[in-house]
């Protein structure tokens, strides 16, 4: 089997960032992604369809590679039934789709359809019972095997569950038979919406929506309706409709036309298997199914008839065919977005995301206090009025509230959300550019400030859940600029607000269950721990990244205890220098060397062992520290010249941002602090914690 598994190893790899569009990690990072992966101890329970024909013969062989390879995952297997089940009419039983609901992942192997007679498909079974909405097909060229064409690289994306594959025919009369072809809206959108936003996450620059509306114009009319209407919500991807034999035509000639290629069920059977023959055949393309509520089920391609047609003698030392296992190895990514485990995004295993949008739905809560910036050029006369000295930062005292609606009525403001872990999931969001991403909680007012604060943060794509007290107005952040220097008023009022019974409600409570990694500042220490413990927990009982930041000096110094409680449940924690030198002294470590310290606290009791403690502490100018498993590894950070800074009020709360973005797609450490170190290097050259349109980071 060693060379079975080094050959997974290989076609992984190379397979994984063509596909996807990620980033080629730096042999270190694929050494210490490797590592850490075989390292895990929580087994990934997926369903395992071995199908008939080959298929068991070629399942047995999959999973003595996965065995081989070191990866920890546990298989429930269902086979074919011999009798028909009637609650799905087929030969696939309730129980193993009720498997693949549970386990939210599958891999299938080759399934015989009659062709013209006989028990209903189960693949069609598959996609219907289970919701499996659209096919996806990536189609490129591979490396050293030479074909036709030898610049291949597309994505057909299918629709699944309906048009002439609904399966609805009879005989009218005698010789004359009737097929309907079912097209709905409902179907059509959440299609051409997987594609856009498939598209738009992976780098892709085009969509073609495939059709025959100029003979079928209402049943194709009707899917080109919906895939100008999901267009139009996606300006940067360039847009185009094909007619069906036109795309054959232009695929044969040339197949560099195309990139993204959303289509109706036959036509995607079609050209799907077409532009397999493109790169070499059906052997070398692999197949997932996405459905809803983030259900992906992985495939082997293979070609038409029985499962035996394809059939080949596979001995322990031969792989089987690459479709079968890149599909396979479909499975262990995208049950990462269900279940983190210990892998991160990088190297020999970096597995092939097929799945559906929902995988990084709500996958980041943060919880803190939102503040409103209240951003202005202001004039002298302002600051004398109110007693604000210029380059500082200070807490709002009663002769400094009427300033805000002033500043609303006398100058240009700019009204931003802001607050540090808000922040940093405004960040996080930016970085991903993924819709419905992250969420964030904290409370607010019922009042003008905080409607500008919702829409604010709407704007920037936070599935924001606020509590809104009546009692207390919006909290605000004055931020007044004269001549480039800048003076800092906070009133947070409101923030300072928030019920732990907010949280509990079903609502929001799904929030915390839906996300797999949790990013809290220590601000929101002062405010409801009782929170904090209820999310902490959870995380800990789920296997899923809790993470904190030290915050400020006076947090680790004033709120000691509190800061000690949830230490346990920290798998990251985040801070500066300054930070952490008072947090050394508070713990009477006697010591102001980062590093030393960055270590003893990743080396603090933890409330389960499921991941290790990583510390990582910002120096501004000087090296990122990171310490894990008693080293300490340091990271340059960005230069730039001292004429470009503008304000570096928000660079901590960027670095978390741009961190966080990464970990979430379990992307190495190094690759989440180059993120950080960006997003942190863009906000410093703004004014408040603000960002362009969209990165360019790579």
């Amino acid at each position: 089997m060693t060379m079975a598994a080094n050959f997974a190893r290989r076609l992984i790899g190379n397979r994984s960032s063509q596909i996807l569009g990620t980033a080629n990690s730096t042999s270190t990072a694929a050494t210490s992604a490797a590592r850490t992966f075989c390292s895990s101890t929580t087994p990934i329970t997926a369903t395992l369809f071995p199908g008939d024909g080959i298929g068991p013969e070629i399942a047995e062989s999959v999973k003595k590679v996965f065995t081989t390879a070191g990866v920890p995952i546990n298989w429930e297997e269902h086979y074919v039934s011999t009798e028909i089940d009637p609650r799905t009419q087929s030969f696939l039983t309730w129980e193993s789709l009720e498997s693949v609901r549970r386990n939210k992942v599958g891999l299938k192997g080759p399934m015989a359809t009659p062709i013209g007679k006989g028990h209903r498909s189960l693949n069609l079974t598959l996609r219907k019972e289970l919701n499996l909405y659209a096919n996806v097909r990536p189609c490129y060229s591979l490396p050293g095997y030479k074909t036709r064409y030898d610049d291949v690289n597309l994505i057909t994306i299918r629709e699944n569950t309906e048009g002439e594959y609904s399966g609805l025919e009879h005989q009218v009369v005698r010789g004359v038979v009737e097929s309907l072809k079912i097209i709905t809206r409902q179907a059509s959108l959440r299609v051409a919406e997987y594609a856009f936003h498939y598209a738009k996450t992976h780098g892709r620059e085009r969509v073609s929506a495939i059709h025959k509306a100029n003979i079928m114009q209402k049943t194709d009319g009707l899917f080109l309706k919906c895939c100008r209407e999901v267009a139009e919500k996606y300006p940067e991807i360039t847009y185009e409709e094909v007619v069906i034999d036109n795309c054959c035509m232009m695929l044969v000639k040339n197949p560099a036309l195309f990139d993204v290629l959303v289509m109706p069920n036959l036509y995607g059977d079609i050209i799907s298997d077409l532009c397999a023959g493109l790169v070499g055949g059906l052997g070398l393309t692999p197949s997932c199914n996405i459905g809803e509520d983030g259900v992906a089920l992985a495939e082997a391609v293979h070609e038409l008839g029985e499962p035996n047609s394809v059939a080949t003698e596979w001995s322990d030392d031969v792989t089987p065919p690459e479709a079968e296992r890149t599909s396979r190895t479909d499975t262990q990514r995208n049950h990462q977005h269900h279940s983190r485990g210990e892998i991160q995004n990088g190297g020999s295993w970096r597995f092939i995301i097929m799945a559906s949008s929902n995988n990084y739905d709500g996958i980041l809560l943060g919880m803190g206090n939102p503040l409103l910036d209240i951003s202005a050029v202001v004039d002298e006369a302002f600051l004398t009025k109110y007693d604000v000295k210029l380059n500082n930062a200070i807490l709002a005292e009663e002769k400094h509230l009427p300033m805000y609606d002033e500043m609303s009525s006398k100058f240009n403001v700019e009204y931003i959300a802001g607050g540090a872990t808000q922040n940093s999931i405004k960040v996080a969001q930016w970085m991903l550019q993924i819709p419905g991403a992250t969420s964030y909680m904290g409370s607010i007012g019922k009042d003008k400030y905080g409607e500008a604060m919702k829409k604010d943060a709407t704007a920037a794509g936070l599935n924001v859940h606020y509590y809104e007290d009546e009692s207390a107005p919006t909290g605000t952040c004055g931020v007044c600029v004269v001549g480039g220097e800048r003076s800092l008023i906070a009133n947070l009022s409101a923030a300072n607000c928030y019920k732990v019974d907010h949280l509990k409600k079903p609502e929001n409570w799904a929030l915390v269950e839906k996300a797999k990694f949790y990013y809290i500042a220590g601000f929101f220490l002062t405010v409801s721990p009782e929170s904090i413990q209820l999310v902490s927990e959870h995380a800990a009982a789920n296997n899923k990244v809790f993470t904190m930041n030290l915050s400020a000096p006076f947090i680790c110094e004033f709120f000691k205890d509190a800061q000690e409680k949830f230490l346990p449940y920290m798998d990251f924690v985040f801070g500066n220098e300054t930070e952490a030198i008072t947090f050394s002294r508070v713990h009477g470590w006697e010591t102001e060397d980062v590093e030393q310290i960055a270590i003893k606290i990743s080396q603090l009791p933890k409330a389960t062992g499921t991941y290790k403690r990583t510390t990582v502490i910002t120096q501004g100018a000087d090296p990122v520290v990171v310490a894990q498993d008693g080293k300490v590894t340091k990271y340059p950070v960005i230069p730039l010249p001292k004429e470009k800074l503008v304000d570096t009020n928000g660079a901590g709360d960027a670095f978390v941002g741009g961190f966080m973005s990464q970990l979430v797609k379990e992307k190495s450490i190094e690759e989440c602090v180059k993120a950080g170190c960006y997003a942190s290097n863009v906000v410093i050259q703004r004014s408040g914690c603000t960002y362009p349109e969209k990165p360019d980071f790579n």
